[in-house]
């Protein structure tokens, strides 16, 4: 069964990373990746094979978008292969059902912050070090991922915020 507000969701955060925040130069160290939110937030019951599926496409729409293929699905594939584990390691079964969505008001503030800056961080490094690694750039790889994830975190958390108020 196709949950319509979760395809909804799926199609204004597309639509809001192809067309305004890539778009937007913020500097060259800073790139938000707000759709991301869309592989963070997933139920924790889903099946590996329906959170690997939803991140290929999530990752393949934007690289389409961009002209990059592989760069984000990449990123978003690894991103939904670990975070079933991360999320194991920082939620209970009494923190979190199966078929809550995972969110602030789920999570916790501070379980939802540690959990969702590790997958935006292995997310930006992945996507950043496909784009451009070289040896004697290395510093450069490591601030833009940092700008890059704090400024995806706060869009994230500010974005959960509103609908947590809701």
């Amino acid at each position: 069964m196709i949950n319509f507000n979760y395809l909804k969701s799926f199609l204004i955060y597309i639509i809001i990373q192809v067309f305004v925040l890539n778009e937007v130069v913020f500097t060259s160290y800073v790139i938000p990746f707000l759709y991301l939110t869309l592989i963070l937030c997933i139920p924790k019951g889903k099946s590996v094979f329906f959170l690997m599926l939803i991140s290929f496409i999530t990752g393949l729409i934007i690289d389409i978008f961009e002209g990059q293929l592989g760069i984000h699905s990449t990123s978003c594939i690894v991103v939904a292969f670990l975070r079933p584990k991360i999320l194991s390691i920082l939620s209970n079964s009494k923190t979190l059902s199966n078929d809550e969505n995972i969110s602030i008001a789920n999570l916790g503030v501070l379980q939802f912050l540690v959990y969702s800056s590790i997958l935006i961080y292995i997310h930006s490094f992945i996507l950043f070090f496909i784009v451009d690694f070289e040896i004697k750039n290395i510093f450069n790889l490591v601030i833009k991922t940092l700008f890059s994830s704090v400024v995806t975190l706060a869009l994230i958390f500010v974005n959960e915020l509103y609908y947590t108020k809701k």
